[in-house]
C-alpha cells in the first residue's frame, strides 16, 4: 500500500509504532498463546506463559524493523513516507532495535523452558524444555532470511508462511511433554502450526507488487493457498488421537470444523473478489483482514485445549487490533 511522505516531531513514538507494525503484534499474542493454551490445557504455569509471549513478541518485532532496514532503499522510492526513508527513524537506531530484540526473543525463548519448572504433575509447573530455544533460533534465523536475501526470491512467501509456523510452535514448546529428554510433539499440533504457516504463505503470496495491483497469478496463487491453509485448521485437530482428545476441552468434532471454515469465509469472499478489483486499496485492505483474521482462528483452538474462557481471552485482542489498525497501517 502506497504511503505519501509523513512528519512526525522529534522523539515522536509514533513512526516506532509504525514501523513495528503494532496492530499485527496481536496477532503473535493470539497464536503463541493458543498455542500454550492447547497444549497445557490452561493458563498453567502463568509466569512461563508470559515469557514466552514476550520472546514471540521481541522475535516478530524484530523482523518487522528488520525488513524496513532491508528495504530502506525500496522505500525511498516506493513509499518514502516510512519511518526510515522519511528521517522519523533513524537507520541506525533502526538496525540497533532490530538486532537486540532478536536477542531478546532468543534469550526470552530460551529462559522459558526454566521458568516455574517442575514436575510435569506438580501443581503449577512444567517440566524443563530447552526446545523453545531450538525454535527461537530457528524462527530468527528465518526472519533474517526472510527480511534478507529471500524476500526478492520465489522462496519468500513459503520463509514467511514458516514463520509463522515457528510462531505457533513456539508457544507450544514451552508446554510440550518431554520423554527421554526429546519434546514429544503430537501430530495435530504441528499440523495446526503447518496450516497458519500456510495461510501466511497464501498472505504473503497475494500481498507481492501490493503496491501496483500484484501480479494475476500471485493473486490466484495466494487465494488458493489461503483456502488450503483454512481448510488444514480445520481438520487438523481431527489428527488427534483418543487419548489426546481426553486431554482437550473439547472435542474437535464437526462443529468445530464449521467454526473454523465460518471464521475463514469473510476472507476467502474478499480474496475472491479481489481477483476482479485488483487495486492497491483492495490489495491492502484483504491483506489487513487476512491478517487480523489470525486471532479468531487462534481464539478457536485456545478453546478447544483450555475452553471458553481461554478462547474469550484470546479473542478480545481483536478490538485494539481492529482499533489500532485504523490509525496505524498493517503491511
Amino acid at each position: 500500500m502506497s504511503e505519501s511522505a509523513t512528519t512526525h516531531p522529534t522523539g515522536s513514538l509514533l513512526p516506532w509504532l509504525q514501523l513495528i507494525r503494532l496492530p499485527t503484534v496481536f496477532t503473535v499474542l493470539a497464536d503463541v498463546s493458543a498455542a500454550y493454551l492447547l497444549v497445557a490445557g490452561g493458563p498453567v504455569a502463568p509466569l512461563r506463559l508470559l515469557t514466552v509471549l514476550v520472546a514471540g513478541v521481541a522475535l516478530y518485532w524484530a523482523g518487522m524493523v528488520l525488513n524496513d532496514v532491508f528495504d530502506v532503499d525500496k522505500d525511498r522510492h516506493e513509499r518514502p513516507g516510512r519511518p526510515i526513508p522519511s528521517g522519523a527513524v533513524s537507520l541506525f537506531a533502526a538496525k540497533r532495535a532490530g538486532w537486540i530484540l532478536l536477542i531478546i526473543g532468543v534469550l526470552a525463548a530460551a529462559a522459558s523452558g526454566y521458568v516455574t519448572a517442575g514436575p510435569a504433575d506438580a501443581a503449577g509447573g512444567l517440566p524443563s524444555t530447552w526446545f523453545p530455544a531450538v525454535v527461537a533460533v530457528a524462527l530468527a534465523s528465518m526472519v533474517v532470511a526472510y527480511d534478507g536475501p529471500l524476500k526478492a526470491t520465489p522462496f519468500a512467501p513459503a520463509a514467511m508462511g514458516s514463520c509463522r509456523f515457528l510462531s505457533f510452535m513456539l508457544g507450544a514448546s514451552a508446554a510440550l511433554p518431554m520423554v527421554d529428554g526429546l519434546p514429544e510433539i503430537p501430530r495435530f499440533v504441528w499440523s495446526i502450526a503447518l496450516g497458519f504457516g500456510v495461510y501466511v504463505m497464501g498472505i504473503t503470496t497475494l500481498a507481492r507488487d501490493e503496491a501496483t495491483g500484484g501480479d494475476p497469478t500471485n493473486r490466484r496463487t495466494g487465494f488458493v493457498l489461503m483456502l488450503i491453509g483454512i481448510v488444514m485448521l480445520a481438520f487438523a485437530p481431527g489428527l488427534a488421537t483418543a487419548e489426546q482428545q481426553l486431554h482437550l476441552a473439547v472435542r474437535p468434532t464437526g462443529q468445530f470444523v464449521f467454526l473454523i471454515v465460518m471464521i475463514g469465509v469473510p476472507v476467502i469472499v474478499r480474496a475472491a473478489r479481489l481477483q476482479l478489483n485488483p487495486t492497491p486499496k483492495a490489495i491492502g485492505l484483504t491483506i489487513r483482514a487476512a491478517l487480523l483474521t489470525i486471532i479468531p482462528f487462534a481464539a478457536a483452538f485456545a478453546f478447544l485445549g483450555a475452553g471458553p474462557n481461554a478462547g474469550l481471552a484470546v479473542f478480545a485482542l481483536v478490538a485494539p487490533a481492529i482499533l489500532l489498525s485504523k490509525k496505524l497501517q498493517v503491511t
